[in-house]
């Protein structure tokens, strides 16, 4: 995981390497919490991330919840559009559900 840090006008830029992942929470916390606490504008550059578990996800949602995301590689940009593909489904087919329990 490397980080640099410019001028303190320009936005902290942090950039993931390692595996986004459950088995790298440690590092992946202590870089994100501490770029977060530490710098008011942060980038986050994930085109360098090959991997990515629900544990990646999470994180992913918190970056992109402040608007520090500048960068996604094609896995986590495949793992994003399954995710959200299964959540609307999910979310389809449970307004189904109640609509049919109201109907009877």
């Amino acid at each position: 995981m490397n980080s640099m840090h410019a001028e303190s006008a320009s936005p902290f830029r942090l950039k993931l390497e390692c595996p986004m992942t459950f088995d790298c929470r440690q590092e992946l916390e202590q870089s994100i919490i501490y770029a977060m606490r530490c710098h008011q504008n942060l980038e986050a550059d994930l085109s360098a991330v090959q991997e990515i578990d629900l544990y990646g996800v999470h994180l992913l949602g918190l970056l992109r919840s402040v608007g520090a995301v500048t960068a996604i590689s094609p896995v986590i940009e495949e793992a994003a559009k399954r995710l959200l593909t299964s959540y609307r489904g999910a979310s389809l087919g449970r307004v189904a559900r109640d609509r049919n329990q109201l109907d009877s």
